[in-house]
C-alpha cells in the first residue's frame, strides 16, 4: 500500500473482532469524537458493544497493522425496520485511528465489510453520520447519497 508519496508500506490485516479485542476496539470508539452523537454519553455502551461483537447479526472486522488494532467497522444486518424484498443493513460504525487516517485503512475495512454483507445476502446498506466533512466525503466516495436532514436530541432521565 503507497501511503503519503513516501512509500511506506504498511502491513494491513483485516480479520473478524472476537470477545477478546474488546477492551482495545472499546478504547477506539470512546477516544474518536466523531463518534459521539449523543450530548450525555461518551460512547455505546459497554455491554451493547459487547454484544455487537458477538452477535451474529453484526459484521464487526477489525484492521491491524503494526502489530495492533488500528481501526474497526460494525454493520447490523437485521434491520427489522424494513421488512421488504431487498435486505437492509446499517453501517453502524467505521473508524480509524488518526495516525492512520488517510491511508486505505477505511477503505479496505468498508470493502471487507461490504462482501460479508453480500454474503449474507444483503441487498442495501444505509447509515447514520456524523456532518463532517471528511466522512461526507468518504461516504460519498462509496457512493452514498445524502438523505435528509436530521439532528440527535437527548437527555438523561
Amino acid at each position: 500500500m503507497l501511503i503519503n508519496n513516501k512509500m511506506q508500506i504498511v502491513i494491513m490485516q483485516i480479520r473478524k473482532a472476537a470477545a477478546k479485542d474488546f477492551e482495545q476496539l472499546y478504547k477506539i470508539g470512546s477516544n474518536t469524537p466523531e463518534l459521539q452523537v449523543s450530548a450525555t454519553e461518551p460512547f455505546m455502551d459497554e455491554d451493547d458493544f459487547k454484544l455487537r461483537i458477538k452477535d451474529k447479526n453484526h459484521v464487526f472486522l477489525l484492521a491491524e497493522a503494526d502489530e495492533k488494532i488500528v481501526g474497526f467497522v460494525c454493520a447490523n444486518t437485521k434491520d427489522i425496520d424494513r421488512p421488504m424484498k431487498n435486505k437492509y443493513a446499517c453501517l453502524v460504525y467505521i473508524v480509524v485511528i488518526p495516525s492512520y487516517r488517510k491511508k486505505g485503512v477505511a477503505n479496505k475495512l468498508y470493502n471487507s465489510c461490504t462482501i460479508e454483507l453480500k454474503k449474507k445476502g444483503i441487498t442495501h446498506v444505509y447509515t447514520w453520520a456524523n456532518d463532517s466533512p471528511a466522512i461526507k466525503k468518504f461516504l460519498k466516495s462509496k457512493r452514498f447519497s445524502e438523505g435528509g436532514k436530521y439532528i440527535w436530541m437527548d437527555k438523561k432521565l
